[in-house]
């Protein structure tokens, strides 16, 4: 008998720290790798929230195989949009020692997450049918400065915006622009964070209600969470204990998903 059509989806899957057994369960789940970790996704959109790095013991073949179908998927219509974390940032930045990595290694992978970031690869932020998706999340104060130079700040011209001017800095080693700032209570010097060090709590209570519907990692949670007052919804839940993630379909419908623990 054949299987039923299935209609565009787009799969969100939060931090990954190294966690490559769970990310595998987890796609395979989801229906966009097989056995043999291929993409059989088709069409469908698959989006990771950045903090492929650390903590976890294999964050480069968890990095490998997203690059794999990054490719695959494009070539069946698909995509893989991968975002920038704030343990890639640090990379980005020279920051070695939040990765663990010793110099040589090290220096390789900044210069390796750069061209990706040059050619698109790899992003600071996406839209897709009004949601914003940032590693960390869009404060109130953010908003407002992106307010200042947009004529209409929807979520799709905010993530043009940030993509430009994360380009522009990684291209001129440049990182004064606020979407790079560190809050108090992530140890930095800002009341508020930008799109990579943002806290969930402090962007709640950022706003009453973000301008835009934001879909957001970073902070872990027990489980996914979406926030209809806040519009908000966090989905970095930890790989290592807990395998959600979001789908939306084509009708904008959400659904919160598990893979079974192995």
């Amino acid at each position: 008998m054949q299987t039923p059509k299935r209609g565009k989806r787009l799969i969100v899957v939060g931090d990954v720290h190294g966690q490559y057994q769970p990310l595998v369960t987890l796609l395979q789940h989801a229906g966009v790798i097989d056995s043999k970790l291929n993409w059989t996704g088709g069409h469908d959109r698959l989006i990771q929230m950045g903090d492929i790095l650390d903590r976890g013991p294999n964050a480069e073949e968890a990095n490998n195989l997203l690059d794999k179908i990054q490719v695959q998927a494009m070539q069946a219509g698909g995509e893989v949009i991968r975002l920038v974390g704030n343990h890639e940032l640090e990379v980005l930045l020279s920051n070695f020692s939040i990765s663990g990595l010793n110099g040589v290694d090290a220096i390789h992978l900044r210069d390796k997450l750069t061209r990706r970031v040059e050619t698109g690869q790899m992003r600071a932020a996406y839209a897709y049918k009004g949601f914003l998706f940032t590693h960390a999340g869009v404060t109130r104060k953010l908003y407002k400065i992106f307010q200042m130079q947009l004529d209409d700040p929807n979520a799709y011209n905010i993530s043009v915006l940030i993509n430009l001017i994360f380009r522009e800095s990684i291209k001129h080693q440049f990182f004064k622009h606020p979407i790079f700032n560190i809050s108090l209570s992530r140890a930095g010097s800002d009341k508020f964070g930008g799109i990579f060090w943002e806290d969930l709590l402090d962007l709640v209570n950022s706003f009453e209600q973000s301008p835009v519907w934001q879909i957001v990692g970073h902070t872990q949670v027990e489980h996914i969470i979406i926030d209809q007052v806040s519009r908000l919804i966090a989905v970095d839940v930890g790989l290592y204990r807990r395998m959600q993630y979001l789908v939306i379909d084509e009708n904008n419908k959400l659904q919160i998903c598990e893979a079974p623990q192995v």
